[in-house]
């Protein structure tokens, strides 16, 4: 997750700093309230795999193809990112990709994040925040619904609800302590799963300065985990009112437990 004020209106941010500390004595399940809030979460990890088979996985390895449109829903650009993570025994992150015959590299370490242009830092504000935003807030969305599982994590269940093309879910809303990171307490999450079998069917995200309703299109089953492989992302209102279609993610060719070596994520001018 986050460690700093978001920019923008992404839905890939996270609500707070990532605890990148191992934790082998503490079973994450365990924080999980004994609500029905906290089981339909067990409920929603059991049929994504289950915790024991996500928490045995080491590295994590995918292509994300990014599409972003206008209010006319003609495509503005897109871009095609390589996203290597490593998720035990401690979070690190490199994404990298090309743009405008430039090419790009986010490094995140666990306790620092760098953005580079063509080998060279890149130290403005903007980009500083970006490489951590983009490293932690990529990882969060892809590691749903297992995040929920982190320190600070307040759930509450809100029954059934439905969502664009009436489509009936579970709505779970998300918030976050404050300390649970430095944006922990800004950002409102709602959760929303399929009622018959907890599959993930959507989010929306309230992050103070705008809203994102994001909507999981496809899934495929990646080392007895269930993946999402698409999800649309609409702009929408504070009352919940879905707006046009911002953006389309793709995920390709998803592995885990490729061999990572430590100097993929250490900066480039240090390696």
């Amino acid at each position: 997750m986050l460690g700093l004020l978001f920019f923008g209106c992404s839905d890939e941010q996270s609500p707070a700093q990532e605890n990148t500390a191992a934790e082998p004595t503490e079973n994450p399940m365990d924080r999980l309230p004994d609500n029905e809030a906290g089981d339909a979460i067990r409920q929603a990890i059991a049929h994504a795999g289950g915790w024991e088979a996500w928490a045995d996985k080491k590295t994590f390895t995918f292509y994300k193809n990014i599409e972003y449109f206008d209010s006319t829903g003609a495509k503005e650009r897109s871009l095609r990112q390589l996203h290597q993570y490593q998720l035990q025994p401690t979070f690190k992150a490199r994404l990298s990709w090309e743009e405008n015959r430039n090419e790009y590299v986010i490094i995140n370490n666990g306790q620092q994040a760098w953005k580079f242009k063509n080998g060279e830092e890149m130290t403005d504000q903007a980009s500083r925040n970006q490489a951590w935003n983009s490293s932690f807030g990529s990882h969060y969305v892809i590691a749903m619904p297992f995040k929920l599982t982190d320190p600070g994590v307040i759930l509450t269940d809100e029954g059934l609800d439905t969502i664009r093309n009436d489509q009936i879910v579970r709505s779970i809303k998300v918030e976050y302590e404050e300390g649970a990171g430095s944006s922990g307490g800004m950002h409102d999450w709602w959760y929303y799963f399929d009622p018959d079998n907890y599959g993930m069917a959507a989010n929306f995200l309230d992050y103070g300065d705008g809203c994102t309703f994001t909507s999981y299109q496809t899934f495929t089953t990646v080392g007895g985990i269930r993946m999402h492989e698409k999800r649309h992302s609409y702009g929408a209102t504070k009352e919940k009112e879905i707006q046009y279609l911002r953006t389309v993610y793709t995920n390709e060719e998803m592995q885990f437990d490729l061999p990572m070596k430590d100097e993929l994520f250490e900066p480039l001018n240090a390696m």
